[in-house]
């Protein structure tokens, strides 16, 4: 297929590595090699840059490259690895950029962008990103436009090619099928709660709206049955409206035909979703928003949960794909060993983020940072804005799961590092003048 429910650029990706060889082995290898790469390149460039002391290089290199959730997201043929391979390049070139803001660099941005766009839709913010970035940057102002622009040259092709394509498929030309299920999903959370006029609701939604009624009505999930999947609930569960809605009205036998069903409801499922946050914004910032700002900062482990979903074995198109010679996965580990590991992760994620808010109102009502380099101030200030960007994407956009957390997790625990050290070493006047970015034109 050329289109799908997700972007299309990790699916080229295996299919290249196939074209090598079907080894699942090799697939995964090459994953955490490509990872390492740019966590290497991160890790040495943030060193040059920034002058760590031996203490918190060590740590951060630890951390790097001791970590077993790096491990694990390089053995999922999943989109992870690669993706946060592309960002946190992107990233690094962006510190790059402020110390020699070359017009090499702005190329490379743009390229990583347009990548990182057809791995995984999350990259819709990495544009407003480049414009943090690209501002604080010592390039001229034409420049500086020119290097906005130019990711925009790459993603707005591609999303019109997805659109002509989803049209092909479904009838009806839209850039993200998961993107009315998203919403209407969202917009469920707060329903027990509202009280929604019939007769005012969108054209098309009238059926969809008797069958939320009649669920809500019958078996209205509690709040332990929410919490099973945080944030998703609604998307995922098979009896909880949309899905039950879509096998009413579509059969499909096939991916092509599940995508097609999943297509043609994503517009009035779009519709409904829109038409109740409109309606109701403040039920929806209570019930919605404030729940997944929560999710936010104890994110759901989901796939690190568990391994292979605790199957035992794999599926037939799976068997085929990867030339294997059984279903069964012969070298399962103990699963609930997997969650135990992962479970500390959602803690040490929420203390990364309070301590780094700790160490910028420090920055801020205390006037040290003052006493900083331009370079130290806007690095922080571009992570700042990534982090605050990440957040309300992922408070307002997508499912709030530990691994979409992983890029930012990088960024908040070797910034922390930096922080600390700047904010408590006696001798802040290190960050001299040699820091400064050069101008270029």
């Amino acid at each position: 297929m050329k289109v799908n429910l997700w972007p299309i650029g990790y699916s080229k990706f295996i299919w290249m590595i196939h074209l090598i060889t079907p080894s699942h082995v090799f697939l995964v290898s090459i994953q955490y090699l490509i990872l390492e790469i740019a966590l290497l390149y991160f890790f040495y460039s943030v060193l040059y840059l920034y002058g760590l002391s031996k203490q918190n290089t060590v740590i951060l290199f630890i951390f790097l490259f001791f970590n077993p959730a790096f491990l694990y997201i390089s053995n999922c043929v999943l989109s992870d690895a690669i993706f946060c391979a592309i960002s946190i390049v992107l990233f690094t070139q962006y510190l790059w950029m402020f110390r020699r803001p070359i017009i090499q660099n702005l190329i490379i941005q743009a390229l990583l962008i347009g990548l990182a766009f057809t791995i995984r839709y999350t990259a819709i913010y990495y544009p407003a990103a480049s414009i943090v970035a690209i501002l604080l940057s010592g390039y001229k102002l034409p420049v500086k436009l020119t290097g906005i622009i130019a990711p925009w040259l790459l993603i707005i092709p591609f999303i019109i090619y997805t659109k002509q394509k989803t049209k092909e498929v479904t009838g009806t030309a839209e850039f993200s099928v998961f993107g009315g299920w998203q919403i209407a999903n969202n917009a469920l959370y707060m329903y027990g709660h509202i009280d929604v006029d019939s007769t005012k609701i969108p054209e098309g939604t009238l059926e969809l709206d008797r069958a939320t009624k009649k669920y809500f009505h019958e078996k209205p999930p509690t709040e332990e049955d929410l919490e099973e999947l945080p944030g998703t609930f609604f998307m995922k569960m098979p009896d909880a409206i949309l899905k039950p809605y879509m096998i009413s009205r579509y059969s499909f036998e096939n991916a092509r035909g599940q995508f097609k069903a999943w297509g043609q409801v994503s517009p009035i499922y779009n519709k409904y979703g829109r038409y109740l946050i409109k309606e109701h914004p403040f039920a929806f910032a209570r019930y919605y928003l404030w729940l997944n700002t929560k999710n936010y900062f104890s994110p759901h482990l989901e796939k690190f949960g568990n391994y292979n979903l605790e199957m035992k074995t794999v599926w037939e198109a799976v068997v085929i794909w990867f030339n294997l010679k059984t279903d069964v996965v012969y070298r399962l580990p103990v699963t609930r060993y997997q969650g135990l590991i992962f479970i500390f992760y959602k803690p040490f994620w929420a203390m990364l983020n309070f301590y780094f808010l700790l160490c910028i109102l420090n920055l801020l009502f205390t006037g040290k940072y003052k006493r900083f380099s331009r370079f130290f101030k806007i690095s922080v200030l571009l992570v700042t804005a990534f982090l605050l960007l990440n957040f309300g994407f992922s408070v307002f956009a997508t499912p709030v799961v530990l691994r979409y957390q992983i890029i930012p997790m990088i960024l908040l625990f070797s910034f922390s590092l930096y922080l600390s050290e700047q904010l408590f070493d006696k001798e802040t006047d290190k960050n001299t003048a040699s820091n400064q970015p050069k101008l270029v034109d």
